[in-house]
């Protein structure tokens, strides 16, 4: 069966009062933070968050010199799943 040929830019009413009404059908994603430490097996740290932005800013509050232990960062969307792998902390900072 054919359908119609619109246009494009061409949408339906539903869809434009849909866009107009400022609901999306989407849910805010919320991710599982894990933060390891090299050489260690398991997380030292597991936590909800709602993206790598609040990752990073959760990584440098609860964790001293942050930058300085060389963080790798991984995100997996579809596990939604954030990994921050840490170097040990040194003994001059702890």
């Amino acid at each position: 069966m054919k359908q119609p040929f619109r246009p494009p830019g061409h949408y339906s009413r539903r869809f434009v009062s849909f866009l107009r009404s400022g609901r999306h059908p989407v849910a805010p994603r919320r991710f599982t933070l894990q933060v390891r430490l090299r050489g260690e097996t398991g997380p030292i740290c597991e936590v909800r968050c709602a993206g790598l932005e609040e990752a990073i800013q959760f990584g440098q509050a609860e964790f001293p010199a942050f930058a300085e232990r060389s963080p790798w960062i991984g995100l997996d969307s579809l596990q939604q799943k954030i990994w921050i792998l840490l170097d040990p902390e040194a003994e001059s900072t702890r």
